[in-house]
């Protein structure tokens, strides 16, 4: 599994679970729903990105790492130019 699949697999996993607004996961949890437990690990460093790319944002701080996504329709845009697949009622 590729950078970008990993990738495309956390927005995809966020949108599909509501983590937008003021529902929050941690950082871990969302690499371990998003791809098998080998790839956990690339996952977490690539949620950098994804905030850096303003798809996700951190919240609140502290020592739980909380992430949620920017705003729906920037996770669809983005799976959308980036080859993703779209959860079921978003396309």
């Amino acid at each position: 599994m590729g950078d970008q699949d990993i990738k495309n697999a956390i927005v995809n996993t966020m949108l599909q679970n509501g983590i937008v607004g003021g529902h929050k996961a941690q950082r871990q949890s969302v690499a371990g729903w998003a791809v098998a437990s080998h790839n956990e690990g690339r996952a977490k460093d690539l949620i950098d990105d994804l905030i850096q790319e303003g798809v996700i944002e951190s919240y609140g701080g502290g020592h739980r790492d909380n992430i949620r996504l920017a705003s729906v329709d920037r996770a669809v845009d983005y799976l959308k130019a980036n080859g993703g697949d779209l959860p079921w009622g978003y396309d």
